[in-house]
């Protein structure tokens, strides 16, 4: 290890004796860090680095993707809901055909509720991943509970 150490002080020593280290960007400016309370304080530093040139960790990528794709399925789930509605509302305003109206609804519910269960557990097995590879002292992302998301928008 000292071994390496050495190499690498030697070519640290010889970029500032060739003047590479001289008026970079920052120079004698303090580093700004931005607000970022989530993060462990020993990981800021290779994080700002990382986020300055334009790269993140691969969770930080995963974690943003699986906020775009929660929204979209709480989306899904709440068009689906509102949908199954209306067509119980309709059914119940037609006096001759509601009761056929109101088992196509329930029929056409059970079929998007089902693919809501599976785009959840898809989604969920994802979150489980993204929560295995996160750094320690980062906060978890939540499971979507479809049952209770339903349950909300049905009161």
């Amino acid at each position: 290890m000292s071994d390496w150490m050495s190499i690498v002080d030697k070519q640290i020593q010889q970029a500032i004796e060739e003047g590479r280290m001289s008026n970079l960007p920052g120079e004698g400016k303090p580093l700004v860090f931005e607000d970022d309370s989530n993060t462990p304080h020993e990981l800021r530093l290779a994080f700002k680095m990382l986020r300055d040139n334009g790269f993140a960790p691969d969770w930080v990528m995963m974690g943003q993707e699986l906020d775009s794709k929660r929204k979209n399925l709480l989306e899904k789930i709440k068009k689906g809901v509102r949908a199954y509605q209306g067509a119980l509302a309709d059914a119940e305003r037609d006096a001759q055909e509601g009761k056929q109206r109101q088992l196509r609804a329930q029929s056409a519910w059970e079929l998007v509720r089902k693919n809501l269960q599976e785009a959840s557990q898809t989604f969920n097995k994802e979150i489980i991943t993204y929560n295995l590879k996160i750094p320690q002292g980062i906060t978890h992302k939540p499971q979507i509970n479809l049952e209770q998301e339903i349950k909300q928008l049905l009161r």
